[in-house]
């Protein structure tokens, strides 16, 4: 095996640039200017959600990979990137409300949404509140509450690295460049301070879209248990751990990656 496999999970290589043929603007979205951007041809629509303090440039490769079979939007969260906080409190079920919310400002049926991290947590919250909406999840490294997260992966350097180029991204991007620490409060915030669940087992058992559970085997920030639990809570839900990866395998091992989201966007749904 080579180096570069066993240490893969160990770094946090380049942010993808933005994809010049995907066009980004604007919407005025639950009090908040959500950004967008749309690319791709195909009949199913895709939306990519990323994680806290990112911003939609993360998922470039695995949107140019989709785009050739789908319609495919990523966005940035309320207050995250290029778009505003708003009028109300950063909260996940907000979040996900402003992805319903944008699904209806562009007349978009039905779609199927791929979350890494807290915008894994949208894609079950999703799935769970406006079940004609969403046609199935991949959720990549979700949680759904303290009990999931290793609140001691600030020391690990990877997660250090992504903190730190969350910034210089914040300081680039964001319309309040200069708010970056109010806006980091706001998201440990949303870690470190769920005294209740995000969605209930009730909630999950309600889900009746295609789900996947999905990690890196060496992820820095989810507890494996925690996986386990959200896998067995909702129905015919399946679990999936990329090997030598951490949270951040979409640019880890962006191959092995988007051959699991081929894969899963491929599979009929046997309820329908």
């Amino acid at each position: 095996m080579s180096d570069r496999k066993h240490l893969r999970w160990q770094t946090l290589p380049t942010t993808p640039a933005p994809l010049a043929n995907f066009k980004g603007q604007h919407a005025q979205i639950n009090g908040c200017s959500l950004y967008y951007a749309v690319g791709g041809a195909g009949a199913d629509t895709v939306i990519m959600l990323h994680g806290g303090m990112a911003n939609s440039d993360y998922w470039g490769l695995q949107a140019a990979f989709l785009a050739p079979t789908h319609r495919v939007i990523i966005v940035d969260s309320r207050g995250h990137g290029r778009s505003t906080l708003g009028d109300k409190p950063m909260s996940y079920k907000q979040m996900a409300h402003d992805i319903a919310r944008l699904m209806e400002h562009l007349e978009i049926p039905k779609a199927s949404i791929i979350g890494w991290s807290d915008g894994g947590v949208q894609s079950i919250i999703l799935a769970a509140t406006y079940p004609d909406k969403i046609a199935r999840i991949f959720a990549y490294g979700p949680h759904m509450s303290l009990a999931g997260l290793n609140m001691q992966c600030g020391d690990n350097p990877v997660v250090d690295a992504f903190v730190k180029r969350a910034e210089q991204d914040y300081k680039r991007l964001s319309p309040t460049p200069d708010q970056f620490g109010t806006f980091y409060k706001d998201v440990w915030g949303l870690w470190q301070w769920q005294h209740d669940a995000l969605f209930t087992e009730d909630q999950m058992a309600a889900i009746r879209c295609p789900a996947w559970i999905v990690d890196g085997d060496r992820d820095e920030m989810i507890n494996r248990s925690h996986l386990d639990y959200l896998a067995a809570h909702i129905p015919d839900a399946s679990l999936m751990l990329l090997p030598d990866t951490s949270h951040f395998a979409f640019l880890q091992a962006p191959e092995l990656f988007n051959a699991a989201l081929k894969d899963f966007l491929s599979v009929q749904d046997a309820r329908v």
